[in-house]
């Protein structure tokens, strides 16, 4: 996926500008990566593109935030107060990236995350 698809596909998937999108990506992808521990955000950077792979924030011991941390936080990057605006905007982004990743990617990331979260994402996931 290219810079342009990933944007335009947020862009329609939360009804937003090329330039709401950005800052939407920017934010969700930046405290992403925060909550991701060890090498699981360079590896998420790897499969994004080029211009948006900068956006994952590294920290290695990762955060433990919940889905109301995670969207709390995203919000305030986003400079953006309606809770149900910040969560259709992670929600399309979210869902983006997972369609981005390859499979073992994709389930990598997902077992590093609460099931809030993972909801977020939009995809099945295997209860095992």
């Amino acid at each position: 996926m290219e810079y342009e698809q990933l944007i335009s596909a947020v862009r329609q998937r939360a009804n937003l500008s090329d330039e709401e999108a950005a800052r939407s990506v920017q934010a969700v992808l930046s405290v992403l990566g925060e909550r991701l521990a060890g090498r699981e955000a360079d590896h998420l950077a790897a499969q994004l593109p080029d211009r948006v792979d900068r956006y994952v924030t590294r920290n290695p011991q990762g955060r433990r935030w919940d889905v109301g941390d995670f969207l709390r936080i995203v919000g305030e990057r986003e400079q953006c107060a309606d809770a149900d605006l910040v969560r259709q905007h992670a929600q399309a982004v979210l869902r983006t990236v997972a369609d981005a990743l390859d499979d073992d990617e994709r389930a990598d990331l997902l077992a590093q995350l609460p099931g809030g979260i993972v909801d977020l994402f939009g995809v099945p996931t295997p209860r095992g």
